[in-house]
């Protein structure tokens, strides 16, 4: 930390570490509990609000003035509303809606991070530790069909605002098929689909979650343009041989190198000739200590699923390592960075 920085770090500043997670909880307890949701069909005094939710009327109205404080809902002295930024982004059916995935981290992730102390000691997740051996977080998240579509509803929309700044960094007009490998919902399939109409896309994905891509693909009206294909990236030869591009976003974090290195070979393998791969992480710089949101990332990949967060001179590593070549980075404003290489031509 400069001397500067140092000058500016308030005591204020580190009692908003120290009570930081109340705001997540306070949060999480609201959209658990139905709060906008309901404000979005109109304001209320806390009265109506705590019998419409079967919740206690003396306790509620801590919730709400919390809320308030935190510019999640607006208080006219008698009456509740939700505030414009809540109305767009926290109400079940915007179709901005960023809360999806709260159940995963209100009950997953806030689970695990309890016990980061532990994962430091022993660099290992926590998942063993917090649910018992043999759980594996993956097959949970992926267990059923509405679990998934929990999950992948608040992905999507986080994913599409990355998808879009990718879209724009990334000239896809000189490319045929976008396979995007782990692609989840379909959202960059979506985007560059969407900004491209010579383009065509593939959501390479395990079979439950492409029942999911296939529903907010159709969504789009965009079912003749993209197909989802099941299949495990692990596996040498699962990924078809049709796409001159293909992307991995927030994929490769997940796993250790080894890994990363059998998803690229066969990523390799498919892709064409002159094609290209497109990695999309959130990148360290190359002293690991920044940006933040990047250094969190990591810590969260140790609780959870054992993979990490890595510069790109990492990343640059395995492509070559693999036999990529032109390799260049670009960093963006939002919550993934973008590596770009190229397959030789035979």
């Amino acid at each position: 930390m400069s001397n500067t920085h140092e000058e500016d770090f308030s005591e204020e500043r580190i009692q908003g570490m120290f009570f930081g997670f109340w705001i997540s909880k306070v949060l999480f307890t609201a959209i658990e509990l139905g709060i906008f949701d309901e404000l979005s069909k109109g304001s209320s005094s806390s009265e109506v609000l705590a019998y419409k939710l079967r919740l206690h009327p003396s306790a509620l109205p801590r919730l709400l003035n919390a809320l308030v404080a935190v510019d999640l809902l607006v208080f006219d002295g008698i009456r509740y509303s939700n505030s414009k930024p809540t109305q767009r982004f926290l109400v079940t059916d915007s179709p901005d809606y960023l809360g999806g995935h709260t159940e995963h981290l209100s009950h997953l992730q806030w689970r695990l991070w309890q016990f980061l102390p532990d994962a430091i000691r022993e660099n290992s997740p926590r998942v063993s530790q917090v649910f018992g051996s043999g759980f594996d977080m993956m097959q949970n998240v992926y267990a059923d069909l509405p679990t998934i579509r929990s999950f992948a509803r608040g992905m999507h929309n986080l994913s599409l605002l990355a998808a879009k700044e990718i879209v724009e960094a990334f000239d896809f007009n000189n490319y045929r098929c976008l396979m995007d490998v782990g692609g989840g919902s379909g959202a960059l399939a979506i985007a560059a689909t969407q900004r491209h109409n010579e383009l065509n896309g593939i959501v390479f994905e395990l079979p439950q979650v492409c029942l999911v891509a296939d529903h907010y693909i159709q969504s789009h009206n965009l079912g003749d343009r993209i197909k989802t294909i099941s299949g495990d990236f692990f596996e040498t030869d699962s990924l078809p041989n049709v796409a001159d591009v293909i992307s991995l976003g927030w994929v490769l974090h997940d796993w250790s190198d080894k890994q990363c290195d059998i998803i690229l070979r066969n990523c390799f393998k498919a892709l064409e000739p002159n094609g290209a791969i497109l990695v999309c992480e959130k990148l360290l710089d190359e002293e690991r200590t920044g940006p933040l949101q990047a250094t969190l990332l990591d810590l969260q990949t140790l609780v959870s699923t054992g993979g990490q967060e890595r510069p790109s001179s990492v990343y640059s590593d395995m492509l070559e390592r693999i036999g990529f070549v032109n390799i260049s980075v670009q960093v963006l404003r939002g919550n993934r960075d973008l590596i770009i290489a190229q397959k030789p031509m035979d």
